[in-house]
């Protein structure tokens, strides 16, 4: 009796212990689970996106996918609802991202999905936390969409400002820095749309925004450019270049050559408006202008100077006319201003000579869109919108055409 009784108790056992080993899971969990669990038990804080401040929901999406996937999501819910791939309830799987919806419309809440009918998420009432989802009559009647997000939020790599500014993603940033080794905001706009486009921009943040076509923040387009007031100090004081994807990159004082979003809270709080200066390329029509543009950055001052050795003020009009149009123009300022027909300012066109007066008359080459080419001590052959200047601007004496007829 004895003998036959072990094998009949032994083996339903042993089948009762793989059954159960089977249904056991022992997967591991993938690294956005593991960075989420890091942080259960992190208060609930609204707008808080970083453990020391508290999370809520959409910060805590943001900061996980950023630590993992190196990364940084939209900082809204209704920007995240739109990254990645929309999946079917039926086949969410681990680090897919659920949203719920209080009116089924508009999304008010986000969770990460861990497998096994599991949330984590930041509550109110609990801070980051694992719920139920479909077991939960709240979650499951409040779910609204899921999605897939393996990919960062799509930028407009195809346009040549925003390119040529990513190649400075991590450049230091230094107040008064305006070169590769270390910018400040404007500093690096203003090198950033010179060395791409040929736009020439003044140099600080609150001159630039005096330049340039306004656009409606619902209007705006990759390489349009955001401003932002009383950040470091009052009025407009920041800047950045729109990206696409709601992001935009920027010389951040706090960080480097960094992105943000429009959407985060402090720069809501900050915006100002958009400017685009894709008009303000120096004219190509006229013969005059291209050749006074080719000397940009190129050649110095120098007291006397006629030549591409170097130049002072009424020596490169002089030049440039003579190279240009076979044009003889007298050798000074005060006898350049006695030639020609007068312009008024609102009838100027490019090649017209505009004379800024300083302690004497300071001859330079009307370039377009209020825009000269004129020579200056510190700077040699450069650019100045007299619009904008709070130098030059107020020193504009008068213009003339000059013509070889």
């Amino acid at each position: 009796m004895k003998i036959f009784k072990k094998p009949f108790v032994f083996i339903p056992i042993t089948i009762m212990m793989i059954v159960l080993i089977w249904q056991v899971d022992f997967s591991t969990p993938g690294p956005i689970i593991k960075e989420a669990e890091r942080h259960v038990g992190v208060a609930y804080e609204e707008g808080g996106s970083f453990p020391e401040q508290g999370f809520d929901s959409s910060g805590f999406v943001q900061y996980v996918f950023n630590e993992v996937e190196g990364f940084m999501l939209p900082r809204t819910l209704e920007q995240q609802i739109e990254q990645g791939e929309e999946i079917r309830r039926e086949d969410i799987q681990e680090g897919d991202v659920v949203f719920f919806s209080k009116d089924g419309e508009d999304a008010s809440h986000s969770a990460i999905y861990m497998g096994d009918d599991r949330l984590i998420h930041p509550t109110a009432s609990n801070g980051v936390e694992v719920t139920r989802f479909e077991e939960s009559g709240y979650w499951s009647d409040n779910f609204i969409e899921a999605r897939r997000i393996t990919e960062p939020p799509d930028i407009a790599e195809d346009n040549d400002i925003v390119a040529g500014a990513h190649e400075y993603l991590g450049v230091p940033y230094e107040f008064g820095g305006e070169t590769p080794e270390a910018f400040d905001c404007s500093g690096f706009i203003q090198h950033v749309f010179e060395e791409v486009s040929d736009i020439y921009l003044p140099r600080t943040t609150d001159q630039q925004w005096e330049t340039g076509e306004e656009v409606d923040l619902e209007d705006i387009e990759p390489g349009d450019v955001l401003f932002f007031s009383d950040t470091y100090r009052e009025g407009i004081s920041h800047n950045g270049i729109y990206i696409g994807g709601g992001q935009f990159i920027h010389a951040s004082r706090t960080q480097e050559v960094t992105t943000s979003y429009v959407s985060a809270d402090y720069w809501q709080e900050k915006f100002t408006g958009v400017k685009r200066f894709s008009d303000l390329k120096i004219s190509s029509d006229s013969p005059i202008v291209t050749e006074a543009a080719r000397y940009i950055g190129e050649i110095p001052y120098q007291r006397g100077g006629t030549t591409r050795e170097g130049f002072d003020t009424a020596g490169f009009v002089e030049y440039v006319f003579e190279e240009a149009e076979g044009i003889e123009l007298p050798r000074y300022a005060d006898e350049q201003w006695e030639e020609g027909e007068h312009v008024d300012r609102e009838d100027l066109i490019p090649g017209d000579i505009v004379f800024l007066e300083v302690d004497y008359l300071n001859p330079a080459i009307y370039a377009g869109n209020e825009q000269v080419v004129h020579v200056t001590p510190e700077d040699g052959v450069t650019v100045t919108n007299i619009e904008a200047s709070n130098y030059w601007g107020p020193k504009y004496y008068g213009a003339k055409r000059i013509t070889s007829g």
